[in-house]
Formats: structure tokens, C-alpha cells, sequence
């Protein structure tokens, strides 16, 4: 290290705010004395335990609290686990916004939804390009992924350069943009690097990743023998997979119809940006398309993940209003299946399948390329910047912990390869690493304008509900001497048979009387005596059925 590092008398701190120990809303936390700047700002989407959720955000707490010191918020690109929060952070900060130029019109149209885009502070940067965040100096590289204009960052410091990746892959020839710059990466590491944080979503897979143009000749193929109609169905983001589709309606005399929102407008504004060239009269709308033999279409749609408003899943349900699914298609998932979503996708395809329709997966052909680097492509990045700390990113637990122990194995000292979890504050010295406090850095829960933290009931709710049911008490009680009128009614929701619920629910009335008699004299609160009805009956129905359903007791004051 130089002379200026070891004057230094202020630690780095490492902050993740989301991303580690999970695919999804990426956020971390760069901080040199009263500078902050913030990399990426994602959304993770919902899990199977998340009922009704739209997506999930990290806990932005934190930079609330010290708003006063966030410079800056910087975007490596535009998927939506790096720029789905960007709204979510406006609302809550006035922080300027830098990021790619694809990253950035992404942004700008999320704002313009949001009702935001007028006081937001947007900045559009080029590799290469620096900027200054109060102290803190920071560049962007170029790096090859599944989207256009990825880059990495790297931060100047008074301690040392801190170099994160992004997203990427080691791509020589990509059919989009142009590969990892590895020449500019090793410029700005030649002074040394103090941090180098990198992806981790293969570091587990040895090798290296295919280049994008490996599906080409796949797709082509599966393109030129199909009979009939050939529907395509990829992430909206993968501009790449629309290149490749689109070339191969020019070479076989096809035209290509775009569906899906999110896919027409990242179509339209990947051909404003240059990085789209689709030939003149290949695109048509889906009502030109229905004019033509069917061996002279294709359809673009989304849906690989088997999202239930898509266009593959409409289609595979008989609910889309423009396509309805032939006998003689065929079907290509261009797409590999994210953990989690496995039942979804097996359910579109069954669905499609039973239509008459042929589906192509990666499982059967090369229709599908990652767009992050395995083992061999991170040694190259470890090798080249030779870090004095490491911090794997981007990934669940035992990817990053692959990452940590590769790290090693290429040099990086043991005691300073570090596997962080969101919220553990990381203080860094020239001589130490050390994890010296946890903030807050949960999941915050959206449905439509609503936000709950994992210590609201909202989504606890929802989950009991969904895995026991409900079951409400309505009483009427005496306002003056808070005696029952009558006799409680008691009605369910996914909780027993209705076979079985009269005489189980007459049973729960003679066990919920029993309980009002022995607080007959006391001049209980109607709080109260809501939660005495909900605990005697949530434990009489837990004893009788071995389940515990919501129990929401409806009091009637008379």
C-alpha cells in the first residue's frame, strides 16, 4: 500500500443492504468517514412463502438515518435486482442516480411511473468515465452480461481502490456490446486494489461460462425445423435472445411478433439505444402475424419463469387475447429455471403440452446461456486485481462461500477473504477486518402501495392463512355489563370440510362458553375480551384438529 493508505486513520466500511445469501435486491454500502455511496438498489421477487407479495425491497433504514451522508447512489445495470428499488430509495432520499445508459432509461421510465421522474437527479455515465461523491472518486468498466451496458465500479478511496463487479461473464464475442474490458480493469487496479467484491452466482461451476453466440446455432436449428408457428419465451431484459430470434426470421423467411409489455418496450427502446438491428419488415404486430401461414411466424413473449400475468402463461392457460396455442407450435423456453420458480414453470409447460404444443427447454437443447462467470472466469478477475481483502457478492450462502475459499486458493490471505451477511457492518484497515456491528436489513414486503417489515403481521397472516385457514367468532356482548346476548356464530375459510364443521364448530360454542363464565365477573376492555375469545378457541381447535387457524373474533358492542 502507499504511503497516503497507511495515513490514514479512518476505516472503510462495508455495509450490504441486500444480495448476500440471496439471489436478489442487491444493495451495497460503501463508507469512508462522512461519505456514502450506495451500488445498486434491486428488487428480489416473491417466494413461495410470500403470499400476494408484488416483490420484496431491502431495508433502506440505515440510509434514511444518515441521509445527510449519502452522495450518491450507483447502478452497475439494468436488471431488476439491481435498479427495482431505485423508486423506493427516491421516495425516501434525495440522492443523484448514476448509472449505464440502458440502466438508466430502464430507471427513468420506473420513475416516470411512480410519479418521481421530475425531482429525481439522474446521471448518465460511460466506461471510463469518474465521478466524485464527496470524497470518494468512482468509475465504471465495461463488462460483458445478459443485458446491455453492464459495468463494474471502481472506487477511489483514501484507503485504496475498491473494485465491484457487477454481474458478469467473461464473454470474448458477445452478440450484444463488447466483451469484459479486461485492459481497463487492469489499469485501474494497477495501483493496488485494498477490496475487490464480485459476483458469486457460479462460483461453484467450474469452467466458464458460453458466450451468448453459442445459442445461435441451437436456436437457428430448432428455428428451421419446426413446422408451424415457433414462440420464443425469454426474460424481457435479454436483448441478446431477441438479436438472436430476430436474425433467424431474417434467415428463414419468417416475421416476428414482440408480446408482453415489459418485452415490446425494452424491444423499442434496445433499437433507440443501437444495440437492436433487426432488419427492415421482420417486426410485425400480432394481428399481421395472424394473416400469415403459420410456418412464417414467430412470437417473442415472457414468461419462462412461469410469472402468472405473462404471455407464455396466459397463452398456456387459453387467456391471452391475441394468441391462442396451436397444435403444430413450438414452443422454446430460452431460460433457465430460477430456484424457486421449478412448479410454476413445470405447470405452464404441462399446460402448453396438453394444448398440443411441442416445448423446448435447455434440458433438451442449447437454448439458454448464463450470464454469469463460473470458477475459471472469477481466477482470471482474482488474478488480475490480486485484492488485499475479498468480499463474494451476489449470491446464496454456499456460493459465496465457494467464492471465499477460490479466493484463497489464488492468493487472497484467509483471515481477509470474508463472507458477509446483509446488515453486518465491515470495518477495514490496512492491517484488520473486522465485523463490528448488524443493522437492521430484513425484507420490506410490497403489495401495491403497502410496505411491511418481517416484523409486521401482514405476511405472517397471509401465511397462516394459507397453510391453516380461517375461522371467524362473531359475538354480541351487553355494553353495560359486558354479558354475551345470544349465542357466538362461528363461520370458516379453508379450514375444515363443511362436513365436518357443524358439529365441531357446535363443540368449539360449549368450549367458548366455558371460558366467558369463569371471566364472567371481571370488567374486561373489548381488546381484551377479543383476545380471550381468540386464544380459547384458537387452543380448543389447535387440541381438536392438530391445526391452528386465524381466529378473528368480530364483537358486535349492543
Amino acid at each position: 500500500m502507499t504511503s497516503r493508505h497507511e495515513d490514514s486513520s479512518l476505516p472503510l466500511r462495508i455495509l450490504p443492504l441486500g444480495g448476500l445469501g440471496e439471489i436478489g435486491k442487491n444493495m451495497m454500502v460503501v463508507e469512508y468517514a462522512d461519505d456514502i455511496v450506495v451500488i445498486d438498489a434491486g428488487v428480489l421477487f416473491p417466494e413461495v412463502d410470500m403470499p400476494g407479495i408484488d416483490v420484496v425491497i431491502p431495508n433502506m433504514d440505515y440510509l434514511a438515518e444518515n441521509a445527510d451522508r449519502v452522495r450518491a447512489c450507483l447502478i452497475t445495470h439494468g436488471h431488476e435486482d439491481h435498479i427495482g428499488a431505485v423508486p423506493h430509495l427516491l421516495n425516501r432520499l434525495n440522492v443523484p442516480v448514476y448509472a449505464p445508459r440502458m440502466a438508466m432509461e430502464l430507471i427513468r421510465q420506473k420513475l416516470k411511473n411512480a410519479g418521481l421522474l421530475a425531482d429525481a437527479e439522474l446521471h448518465t455515465v460511460k466506461p471510463g468515465e469518474s465521478i466524485a461523491a464527496g470524497e470518494l472518486s468512482v468509475e465504471w468498466f465495461e463488462v460483458a452480461h445478459s443485458i446491455p451496458d453492464a459495468c463494474g465500479i471502481a472506487i477511489d478511496t483514501p484507503l485504496g481502490k475498491v473494485i465491484h463487479t457487477g454481474d458478469f461473464k467473461l464473454d470474448h464475442d458477445p452478440v450484444i456490446g463488447e466483451p469484459s474490458d479486461l485492459r481497463q480493469l487492469s489499469r485501474v487496479s494497477s495501483d493496488g486494489v485494498f477490496l475487490l467484491m464480485s459476483d458469486s452466482t457460479y462460483a461453484e461451476e467450474e469452467g466458464a461460462s458460453d458466450s451468448d453466440r453459442s445459442v445461435t446455432d441451437g436456436m437457428f436449428a430448432l428455428i428451421a425445423e419446426a413446422p408451424g408457428r415457433v414462440i420464443v419465451s425469454s426474460f424481457a431484459s435479454q436483448i441478446a435472445r431477441i438479436q438472436i430470434v430476430a436474425d433467424a426470421a431474417e434467415a428463414f423467411g419468417r416475421k416476428m411478433a414482440i408480446v408482453g409489455r415489459s418485452m415490446i418496450e425494452n424491444t423499442k427502446l434496445a433499437r433507440e439505444l443501437g444495440h437492436l438491428a433487426i432488419a427492415d419488415g421482420i417486426l410485425v404486430s400480432v394481428a399481421e402475424a395472424e394473416s400469415l401461414t403459420d410456418n412464417r411466424v414467430i412470437i417473442m413473449t415472457t414468461g419462462s419463469q412461469g410469472e402468472p400475468s405473462s404471455g407464455l402463461v396466459r397463452m398456456s392457460r387459453d387467456q391471452h387475447r391475441e394468441v391462442s396455442i396451436r397444435e403444430d407450435d413450438t414452443i422454446i423456453l430460452s431460460a433457465n429455471t430460477i430456484p424457486g420458480n421449478e412448479v410454476a414453470v413445470n405447470d405452464s409447460i404441462n399446460d402448453l403440452v396438453g394444448l398440443g404444443a411441442r416445448v423446448i427447454t435447455n434440458r433438451q437443447a442449447h437454448t439458454h446461456v448464463s450470464g454469469h462467470a463460473r470458477r475459471e472466469e472469477l481466477r482470471v478477475v482474482l488474478n488480475l486485481t490480486r485484492p488485499q481483502y475479498f468480499i463474494p457478492v451476489h449470491g446464496e450462502f454456499r456460493m459465496l462461500r465457494a467464492h471465499a475459499d477460490l479466493a484463497v486458493a489464488q492468493g487472497v490471505d484467509p483471515e481477509n477473504s470474508i463472507v458477509l451477511t446483509d446488515g453486518d457492518v465491515l470495518e477495514l484497515t490496512p492491517t484488520e477486518a473486522e465485523i463490528v456491528d448488524q443493522e437492521v436489513a430484513g425484507h420490506i414486503f410490497v403489495h401495491g402501495l403497502g410496505l411491511w417489515d418481517e416484523a409486521g403481521n401482514v405476511v405472517v397472516e397471509r401465511r397462516s392463512l394459507s397453510r391453516e385457514g380461517i375461522v371467524t367468532v362473531s359475538l354480541a356482548i351487553d355494553r353495560k355489563n359486558r354479558k354475551v346476548i345470544g349465542e357466538p356464530r362461528l363461520v370458516s375459510v379453508g379450514f375444515v370440510h363443511a362436513s365436518d364443521a357443524e358439529s365441531l364448530f357446535e363443540d368449539t360454542k360449549d368450549e367458548l362458553q366455558s371460558v366467558l363464565e369463569r371471566f364472567a365477573d371481571e370488567n374486561l376492555q373489548l381488546n381484551e375480551f377479543e383476545d380471550m375469545v381468540r386464544a380459547g378457541v384458537g387452543r380448543y381447535l389447535t387440541k381438536r384438529t392438530r391445526r391452528r387457524p386465524l381466529v378473528i373474533p368480530v364483537i358486535l358492542d349492543v
